[in-house]
């Protein structure tokens, strides 16, 4: 199969130029979080192909965002998935910080939304991240919305077998009323969690909002001519790709926790 670096890239500017006129609209439309997901989709799993232009301009763009002075209440919870293509972009964790920093906000509307961005990038955190531990524990001492899905986003980071083992051992044993215990011991020793499927309708959002919009924008093609260069990618390697990322099934691997790798 051939991933043409026009189609990605005149997708991406597009739909970066859309989001940001949509930008200041109140309520914000749903169609900007597909988008701005679909632009993180295709950063994480087609980043060598994204031009420097855009890549440049997605990342002006969430420094702009922070730079406003309605940053604090219009700005933060707009530019979740940007700031995981941010991320994905640069690899600078000022990015993903300034995301996960969100995930334990007391906006319940908001938190959903921030979690489904943080899932995109994934893989590329760490366990001992402070900021992600620190939500993810808020999380869970409020009993907020969403704290299972929070959990299952943290756990496939990056780290140690055994210090994720420790650390769900530790949040059973301070479990005291028993709201998580009973979840917490499911993840601890299913190896397999048969879950909700929230992040892989995230993917899937993702993903039909980008295959809807090229066929029905063939001029995503013509966007850049001068990107009209080719990279071959055989298919099998292509779904093994999007297999290795750890939240793309509603069956998530956890075998890690109980050594049945």
């Amino acid at each position: 199969m051939s991933i043409s670096k026009q189609l990605i890239n005149g997708f991406i500017k597009s739909e970066l130029e859309l989001f940001k006129k949509q930008f200041d609209e109140s309520p914000v439309p749903e169609i900007q979080d597909d988008r701005s997901l679909a632009i993180a989709w295709l950063c994480y799993y087609f980043k060598e192909s994204v031009s420097n232009e855009n890549s440049s301009a997605i990342i002006k763009f969430v420094d702009d965002v922070y730079s406003r002075d309605n940053y604090s209440t219009h700005g933060w919870f707009r530019i979740s998935a940007l700031q995981a293509a941010a991320f994905i972009l640069t690899s600078d964790i000022y990015y993903a910080n300034s995301l996960i920093q969100h995930i334990d906000c007391g906006q319940g509307w908001a938190r959903g939304f921030i979690i489904e961005s943080a899932g995109i990038i994934c893989p590329l955190i760490s366990f001992d991240n402070p900021q992600l531990k620190e939500a993810t524990e808020t999380n869970i001492k409020y009993s907020h919305a969403y704290y299972e899905e929070n959990i299952i986003l943290y756990l496939p980071t990056k780290g140690k077998s055994e210090e994720k083992i420790k650390w769900l051992e530790f949040q059973i044993s301070i479990d005291e009323k028993d709201y998580h215990k009973e979840f917490l011991n499911r993840l601890k020793s299913a190896g397999r969690l048969n879950q909700t499927g929230f992040f892989v309708r995230t993917f899937s959002k993702a993903k039909s909002y980008l295959i809807f919009k090229m066929l029905s924008r063939p001029s995503f093609a013509e966007v850049q001519p001068k990107l009209f260069d080719e990279t071959d990618i055989n298919f099998n390697a292509l779904t093994d790709l999007e297999k290795k990322h750890p939240l793309s099934d509603y069956y998530i691997d956890l075998s890690f926790l109980n050594n049945e790798k």
